[in-house]
């Protein structure tokens, strides 16, 4: 990468030239948002523009100060990121990925683990898995061995991973055949099972498979109680997750953690391949560094216990909703433990509603969204500290979204 210039010092006339880039877009953006608040047209051009010349500005400064595409073994600057990862979720390799956890499986699945185990064939995955799993097993024309969940059909969620399923599946097919074992954990609705997972992992560690987790859910594992949050060495060999679903990191980064420098190894290869993205925003890993950074220094407690507070809220008053509401529990999904961010409400005491359609009416008209709703549950992922200052209006557009939605029911039965 070439620099335009060798000094490390930033010059005045660019401080000026960067303020001037900002000043005067806000300044038109602030005027019409006051005295002219209908032109939301114009102040969405006026934003976007704002934006792009800032992020263009930052990319360039950035992009000479030494910073090189990201790897996971290496001192550069980028290098920076992957240390703060491996102290926060504690492991001895992290590589951030720049396709999130979605890219990250894709490059494990077609570059990494045909040269790990060429003389294996077969892969287990869990039946929860996300379509990136699909798509890798796909193109790296693995035999792919399902590992099915059961249902808990009355709860519209799935029973966290069992050990005996698992054993049975891979006895069937032959230890020897499989290159790996996918899980996902926790499930996307949150739920889990530490002592089976670490009964899983010593058993596939005994016969010499690796165990992957995609923890694309699992963003926050360092905050939870250590008692529940067993150490990623005694879940799996490679662990991947995306922090940007929780506001760690800006969209689209993900990170890669194991123990296993072999994988490491062919982790860096596949990159310099191509699996890597030549046009890496280096802004985005300037704003990573900084938040894990912060994250590491304590300073964003407060951020996690608030969406902690406002979930155990939200939890207790579901209640103030509709009377028929249930927040669906650990234990009653065989599960041991629940992030309690994850509010899987149960609507199956109200029949004649469908909550789809409730999902529906608050992502239009309330602008709630909702992370996911089937026939007779909705999931709200509780995870922002805003939500604790707008509790009430929060309960408020629940009530008068559900209050819709049985009345559209009614009128159309």
């Amino acid at each position: 990468m070439t620099r335009l210039h060798s000094s490390q010092k930033i010059r005045r006339r660019d401080v000026f030239a960067f303020a001037r880039l900002a000043i005067r877009p806000l300044l038109s953006l602030t005027a019409i948002a006051l005295f002219t608040p209908k032109r939301t047209r114009q102040m969405a051009d006026l934003f976007a523009e704002l934006y792009s010349r800032l992020w263009d500005c930052a990319e360039h400064s950035i992009s000479h100060q030494g910073f090189t595409l990201p790897s996971a073994l290496g001192d550069d600057p980028v290098h920076r990121v992957n240390e703060h990862l491996k102290q926060l979720y504690g492991s001895q390799f992290a590589s951030l990925s720049m396709g999130g956890s979605s890219g990250a499986m894709l490059a494990l699945l077609t570059a990494v683990l045909p040269k790990l185990n060429p003389n294996r064939e077969f892969i287990l995955f869990d039946d929860a898995c996300h379509q990136s799993t699909i798509g890798g097993l796909i193109f790296g024309r693995w035999k792919a061995i399902r590992l099915p969940r059961e249902n808990c059909e009355s709860r519209q969620t799935i029973y966290p991973v069992k050990f005996e399923a698992l054993k049975a599946r891979i006895e069937k097919y032959g230890p020897e055949n499989f290159a790996a074992i996918i899980l996902v954990l926790p499930s996307y609705d949150g739920f889990r099972s530490p002592s089976e997972d670490q009964r899983i992992y010593q058993y596939a560690r005994n016969l010499g498979i690796p165990v992957i987790v995609d923890g694309a859910w699992d963003a926050l594992r360092f905050h939870g109680p250590k008692a529940q949050t067993p150490p990623l060495s005694s879940i799996c060999d490679v662990w991947i997750t995306s922090p940007h679903k929780r506001g760690l990191t800006p969209s689209s980064l993900g990170c890669v953690l194991t123990d296993n420098e072999s994988i490491i190894r062919l982790w860096d290869e596949a990159m310099d391949l191509g699996f890597r993205s030549s046009s890496v925003s280096f802004v985005e890993i300037m704003i990573a560094e900084y938040r894990l950074s912060q994250i590491l220094a304590g300073r964003w407690k407060k951020n996690f216990d608030d969406a902690d507070r406002a979930a155990k809220i939200l939890r207790a008053r579901i209640k103030d909703i509709h009377p028929d509401l249930e927040i669906t529990t650990a234990p009653q999904v065989q599960a041991e433990i629940h992030d309690p961010t994850h509010l899987l409400i149960g609507t199956q005491n109200i029949p004649d509603l469908d909550a789809r359609a409730w999902a529906n009416i608050l992502a239009n008209d309330f602008a709630i969204d909702i992370e996911k709703a089937t026939r007779s549950s909705l999931l709200l992922l509780c995870g922002d500290p805003i939500h604790l200052r707008h509790i009430d209006q929060i309960i408020e557009s629940f009530g008068a979204a559900l209050k819709i939605a049985l009345e559209r029911t009614a009128k159309y039965t």
